[in-house]
């Protein structure tokens, strides 16, 4: 039979392959599904689509759902919704189809599972609506759904923002049609794409059910398949649990990226267990006070030459070592792990713990945050709205693997999506760029730092690219004449800034291309369901323009640090009623809801009384089109200005050569009040930056 979905955008929205439709199409494959859909209309609008769109098509069912966008325009009576609605189906069933009217107005289940009225997006007019709507279905003997977001309501992975549900949430809503369809159809739905997802390893399940033979992830001429790939995954998590002697491993990775770093994290998920990631950067002081925090069951390095971590790892709860390109030097072999035996499968709980993240190392105490599974559900749903990614996207993985966007965003959304990964090591622009042509990547999400020498690669022109829609940035600050380069070399890619914690269980913010050259130095507004505020020394929330200390609501942070509840109950503050995170970052925000990081407290420099934020001399700097790269920080006065108590000195790569200490100065003192422009102007060939691309200012001479 074939079936016609007709209605506003309630009934287009989910992206690619994910409207509801979309999903009844998978579940119901002996028909045919046609979405006729349109965001933002109204019965005004479907009157003129309503012949060419459905009675065209001869359709055997219509699934019929208007009523929203006329109770948001509130430009008629709801009587006239009721008379087109009453019109459509008098229409559809002359020509001799069936109809489902689906409603949005009716009751849906709160937390407890209790059928409970609607509160928000309804008033007087949609409770009358929803009684001639069902009337009328009454009347031409239609089946009729009350609320076909029954079971989202207040689900917050379950929305694109706080209207349009995402592909998740349309497959609560295809569970509400569906057996309706049944009925209607005469057929019974396929159990494919339910809900809920309630751990990564449910995610990379349903991979493996939906899309064994699609490619998971490429490393060099390694290419494998999801089911290729669990074929590993299996033996290694079976060989992890063994080699750790239980079930719910520990495991500790220090590693590049690569293919093995995969299969690792997705074996550890297999198994309940938690991974750690360490920075490979980190020397063996460090790393022995991460090991003692987590104590990790087992440790995977790269080979003997990583000396740091293996020294760490001794007399520590570490049960052995395996090197996953050769062993030796107290390093067994990583093909010991991969056993013809298969581990037994393991309830996991949403609230499980999945990966700890240490947040620092090289100096105090390392704190390590846990990040649970259905904290990583909420940033898999938050990763895809910002950055809009798809099912048919290829996604570059050369961010650092011990990192956030790797671990929390950009393997669990592609198992999510079914959708690849292509993991290099390679730094040099030349090899990034064979990457990209040789996989055709569609999505490069990196540094400012790795962008700039991309922008500037001499024989940039010889690589084919136009498989790219998105380059995505995020660690340091953005030049604009790097924004504008950019844009002017790849004028068809979009531009993403974006920002994150590693106490964040989400992306926080995105500034999307069209605002890059406006608001450079902003990292972009709040994404749905994250909730921020700036407040002064006293609590208050400050108005826009005002700097002050950046909190996100409890809801939007983990809910601790390894081994250390404590220093997590010293960052919370309560405010009316409210717990929120103080995350030591000065920020302001501006009368559009874009926010700006002016840097962390300790980052202030305090020239004669002043308050001097290192992070807004940098971006002001960065404004000039002769400057590649920039840093500042505040060092010691002395002599006729000792009473300064710190100076403003600045670092600054050139890109043109003839820039000289007077330009910097009289490009600040044009923008800057005089205490904020840099007493000292040193020139650099580059800065020294982590594998993240922050600056390690403590290295600057």
């Amino acid at each position: 039979m074939k079936i016609v979905c007709f209605g506003d955008s309630l009934t287009s929205c989910g992206g690619e392959d994910g409207r509801f439709s979309d999903i009844l199409q998978v579940r119901f494959p002996a028909h045919v599904f046609v979405n006729r859909g349109a965001g933002g209309e109204s019965f005004v609008e479907g009157r003129e689509r309503i012949d060419a769109d459905v009675l065209a098509e001869r359709p055997d069912v219509v699934l019929l759902e208007f009523g929203a966008n006329d109770w948001w325009r509130d430009e008629r009576p709801y009587t006239d919704w009721a008379a087109d609605l009453e019109d459509f189906v008098r229409r559809i069933v002359g020509a001799g189809a069936k109809v489902a009217v689906l409603g949005v107005f009716g009751p849906h289940r709160d937390a407890g599972g209790r059928m409970v009225e609607k509160t928000a997006a309804t008033d007087e007019r949609a409770e009358a609506y929803r009684k001639l709507e069902q009337q009328i279905a009454r009347t031409y003997k239609c089946a009729y759904v009350a609320n076909i977001q029954e079971h989202i309501i207040g689900n917050r992975c379950c929305w694109r923002d706080r209207n349009h549900p995402n592909e998740y949430g349309n497959r609560y809503v295809a569970d509400t049609i569906e057996p309706v369809l049944e009925a209607l159809l005469g057929s019974r739905a396929l159990p494919v794409r339910k809900g809920p997802l309630l751990t990564l390893n449910d995610l990379w399940r349903e991979a493996l059910t939906l899309a064994s033979g699609t490619l998971a992830v490429s490393d060099g001429e390694m290419n494998l398949t999801y089911g290729e790939a669990d074929a590993i995954v299996r033996r290694l998590a079976a060989g992890l649990r063994g080699a750790a002697g239980r079930a719910r491993p520990k495991v500790a990775v220090f590693l590049p990226n690569c293919l093995e770093f995969y299969m690792v994290y997705w074996a550890v998920m297999r198994l309940g267990g938690v991974i750690v990631p360490l920075n490979v950067w980190l020397r063996e002081r460090a790393l022995a006070a991460i090991i003692r925090n987590v104590e990790p069951d087992l440790l995977i390095v790269n080979g003997p030459k990583d000396a740091a971590p293996i020294a760490a790892a001794r007399d520590s709860s570490v049960k052995a070592v395996f090197a996953a390109d050769q062993g030796g030097a107290g390093a067994r072999e990583y093909d010991e792990l991969l056993v013809s035996a298969e581990a037994a499968e393991v309830e996991i709980a949403p609230e499980d713990p999945a990966i700890v993240m240490h947040t620092s190392g090289t100096t105090g105490r390392p704190k390590g945050a846990i990040m649970r599974h259905q904290d990583l559900l909420f940033n898999v749903m938050t990763t895809i709205n910002a950055h809009q990614f798809s099912p048919s996207d290829v996604h570059l993985l050369i961010n650092p693997m011990f990192h956030c966007t790797p671990l929390y965003s950009m393997l669990p959304a592609a198992a999510y999506q079914k959708a690849a990964l292509a993991i290099t090591a390679e730094s040099a622009p030349a090899k990034l760029m064979e990457t990209v042509e040789r996989e055709r990547v569609t999505t490069f999400l990196s540094t400012p730092y790795v962008f700039q020498h991309i922008a500037n690669l001499p024989t940039l022109s010889k690589y084919d690219y136009s498989s790219l829609r998105l380059m995505a940035y995020a660690g340091a600050p953005m030049p604009v004449g790097l924004i504008r380069k950019l844009q002017e070399k790849f004028p068809d890619i979009e531009l993403h800034n974006f920002f994150g914690m590693t106490e964040t269980i989400s992306m926080t913010h995105v500034l999307r291309g069209e605002d890059a050259l406006e608001h450079p130095d902003s990292i972009g507004r709040l994404l749905p369901f994250v909730e921020a505020k700036i407040v002064d020394e006293n609590g208050g929330e400050v108005p826009p323009g005002t700097e002050g200390e950046l909190l996100f609501a409890r809801e939007n942070v983990i809910q601790g640090y390894y081994h250390d509840e404590e220093r997590m109950r010293d960052a919370l503050r309560v405010m009316d009623g409210r717990e929120w995170f103080a995350t030591g970052d000065l920020a302001l925000t501006d009368e559009e809801g874009f926010f700006y990081v002016r840097g962390r407290k300790k980052d202030m420099i305090i020239v004669g009384g002043e308050n001097v934020f290192a992070a807004e001399v940098e971006a002001v700097i960065l404004e000039n089109d002769k400057v590649r790269d920039a840093a500042v920080k505040g060092v010691p006065a002395a002599g006729a200005r000792a009473s300064l108590g710190e100076l403003v000195k600045a670092y600054v790569v050139p890109e043109d050569p003839s820039l000289t200490e007077r330009d910097v100065k009289k490009h600040c003192t044009e923008r800057l009040a005089s205490y904020k422009v840099p007493h000292d102007v040193v020139f650099l060939e580059e800065l020294p930056r982590s594998p993240t691309g922050k600056v390690i200012k403590d290295d600057l001479p």
